[in-house]
This record gives structure tokens, C-alpha cells and sequence, in this order.
């Protein structure tokens, strides 16, 4: 039987041994993402999701919402590419 290969930038960066099914039950996505490339991108795109959802539920507008998300999704995408830079592999 051949071993599912963990795909999330955690786990492939060496940062920690997080399995992709534990991303995909934390942020909701369809299954069929785990242990392939599409992972990142589709946890990337639910983060942002649900910082949005929890921003306006915590009392911000619309707008201060968006831009607090976006804010995150950013940094999220920074954190990602210095972590290809460090371990030479390509996450996104």
C-alpha cells in the first residue's frame, strides 16, 4: 500500500510534521486536495475565508474585514515564499 506524502509547506519547509488531512479538517476543504500540490493554495484561500468571517463577527465592517484578511493572507504568502527560499522547494 503506498504511503500518502504530507504536500502542506509545514511539513515539506522540515518546519513540523503536520499531516495535510489535519489542514484539510482545520480549514474545511474538500479532500480530495490532500497530499497534492493544490493544498497550499486551497488552505491559503480558506484562511482567508474564515479571517474575513471571524473579523466581521468580532464587530469590524465589511471593509475593515476584507482589508484585515487580506492583510493576513499577505503575510501568509510572505511566510511561504521565505520558507522556499530557505529549503530550496517550491510551495505555491
Amino acid at each position: 500500500m503506498k504511503e500518502n506524502k504530507n504536500m502542506n509547506w509545514v511539513s515539506q519547509s522540515g518546519l513540523g510534521a503536520v499531516d495535510d488531512m489535519e489542514i484539510v479538517s482545520s480549514l474545511d476543504l474538500d479532500p480530495t486536495v490532500a497530499y497534492t500540490k493544490n493544498i497550499n493554495k486551497a488552505a491559503l484561500d480558506a484562511a482567508r475565508v474564515k479571517a474575513y468571517e471571524g473579523y466581521f463577527e468580532t464587530g469590524n465592517n465589511k471593509e475593515e474585514a476584507k482589508l484585515l484578511a487580506d492583510k493576513d493572507h499577505k503575510e501568509a504568502i510572505e511566510q511561504i515564499k521565505n520558507a522556499e527560499k530557505l529549503s530550496g522547494k517550491k510551495f505555491l
